[in-house]
């Protein structure tokens, strides 16, 4: 699946934070054993082990992602990404702002700490004032812990990049001030392409965000109310499905890139299209059976109405997905390819269909 790209690095220097490190906590993270930090079970179940608060749990995560995770600078160049997840985040040791994203996400759900994955615009090394954004450029965590959101940036948590010697270096340094921050505080660098997502009553808007550097000013700029917690409970109340839908459509209200409005119409399209071709090579597989015993194809395992009728349905909402971004196409994704795949398994699942008596 195709996620929102992701092109923020960590901050371009370190500031001292204020000292306010669990050092008994930290000290104990780090010294987790190596043979656990390969499998993200048995890593979870170490970094608990301390025990105390939920709180507690979610900072021996981020100590042990601040630690031990360098930004993958090479690979962003590059233009490459992981592909294998977090197995390929915790083998490896690097990657990108979506790669420390998903990896605090899978230790939190694994621990049962609501835990959100979001996507924005932040105001990294390579922000110059007066400039604009085409699209969202990186992503971050928001947990909802002892009756609050808070948000975490581990990314920008765990070190800095500089240019040294005719090349961009990764250097890793634990910085605290990313995590937990108040929400008027994080808005200063980090825009969810979501504007609920911002925790604020009185919502930072583009405009303001891109005008000034300071926090203060961006929240005087900012007049209209919004229900941020009565939005995100209906929005939780919606199918995974829905709430992709509901997240284009609001970000895109909120600042028109049609970058990161087609993104979330390709992932739901992605998920139906590889959910039709299993369907369908499945029906296929037992079509072939069917014939091998001689006769009129009948009905054989995954080779009857309700398989291939899966694969039709499926098919038919990926088309219906991809023809809203008909024409769009970037680096990453191609809505016409797609569509054209898709239609060519509608016909073959509709033409599948008709062999059942």
């Amino acid at each position: 699946m195709i996620v929102l790209s992701c092109n923020a690095f960590a901050q371009p220097g370190y500031t001292r934070p204020q000292d306010t490190l669990d050092t008994k906590l930290y000290t104990y993270v780090k010294n987790t054993p190596d043979d656990v930090t390969q499998d993200i079970d048995k890593l979870v179940q170490y970094l608990k082990q301390p025990g105390g608060s939920q709180r507690d749990v979610v900072k021996s995560f981020a100590y042990w992602i601040m630690q031990n995770v360098s930004y993958d600078v090479t690979g962003f160049f590059n233009g490459t990404s992981n592909s294998e997840g977090i197995s390929g985040t915790l083998r490896d040791k690097k990657g990108v702002c979506q790669d420390y994203a998903e990896l605090f996400k899978a230790m939190c759900d694994r621990s049962g700490i609501p835990c959100y994955i979001v996507s924005g615009f932040a105001k990294a090394f390579n922000y110059k004032p007066g400039d604009k954004f085409n699209k969202s450029n990186h992503s971050w965590n928001i947990i909802y812990l002892d009756g609050n959101y808070t948000q975490l940036d581990l990314t920008w948590s765990s070190g800095y990049i500089q240019y040294v010697d005719d090349a961009w270096r990764y250097y890793i340094h634990p910085d605290i001030t990313q995590c937990f921050s108040r929400p008027e505080e994080f808005v200063e660098r980090h825009l969810p392409t979501d504007p609920k997502w911002q925790l604020l009553h009185y919502p930072v808007s583009m405009d303001a965000f891109l005008k000034y550097d300071d926090h203060n000013l961006m929240l005087k700029d900012s007049s209209r109310f919004f229900n941020y917690a009565d939005s995100l409970g209906n929005f939780f109340k919606l199918s995974q499905e829905e709430q992709e839908l509901k997240s284009a459509e609001d970000a895109y209200h909120f600042y028109p890139v049609m970058s990161d409005y087609a993104y979330h119409y390709y992932n739901l399209a992605v998920t139906c299209s590889n959910a039709a071709t299993d369907a369908y090579n499945a029906a296929v597989t037992g079509y072939n059976k069917s014939v091998a015993q001689g006769g009129a194809p009948a009905a054989n395992g995954d080779y009857n109405k309700d398989g291939v009728q899966k694969a039709m349905d499926n098919y038919a909402k990926a088309v219906k997905l991809l023809s809203k971004i008909k024409g769009f196409a970037d680096d990453q994704i191609n809505a016409d390819y797609l569509l054209q795949k898709c239609n060519a398994g509608l016909d073959a699942s509709t033409e599948l269909m008709k062999t059942l008596k």
